[in-house]
């Protein structure tokens, strides 16, 4: 009978971490606020994400280049999976809001600055 407390109190405590985790995740995302566009700080280029906090589609124009494909975060790597492309894997670091900085393997950091919006989002009422 003790054990079966002891599991039960175990459960009760990985739940309720988890559930912080996951709360802690959501709020980081919202903060991120990734969808959208980001124009690369020192460079002409930008980077368009469309799609949920954490994926999506992407476009992605640097020096007249244009690279489409599927974006995600997962922990702090932003990966942009271009359509018939090689995988692209970005350290990313959050300096503000509207101010990324992505940085690959090959040591190549980038400041990105985000495009600011003229769309308001309405809320629906709940009645």
């Amino acid at each position: 009978m003790g054990s079966l407390l002891v599991v039960i109190g175990v459960a009760g405590v990985v739940y309720i971490w988890l559930r912080g985790a996951r709360a802690n995740r959501l709020r980081w995302l919202q903060r991120l606020d990734l969808p959208g566009t980001w124009n690369w700080q020192e460079h002409d280029g930008t980077l368009e994400l469309a799609g949920e906090l954490s994926e999506g589609t992407f476009r992605k124009l640097e020096a007249g280049v244009e690279s489409r494909g599927e974006w995600r975060l997962t922990g702090h790597n932003l990966s942009l999976e271009p359509s018939g492309g090689k995988l692209e894997t970005y350290d990313l670091r959050f300096f503000e809001a509207g101010k990324i900085g992505l940085q690959s393997g090959d040591a190549e950091a980038r400041v990105y600055v985000k495009s600011p919006s003229n769309v308001v989002p309405l809320r629906r009422g709940s009645g």
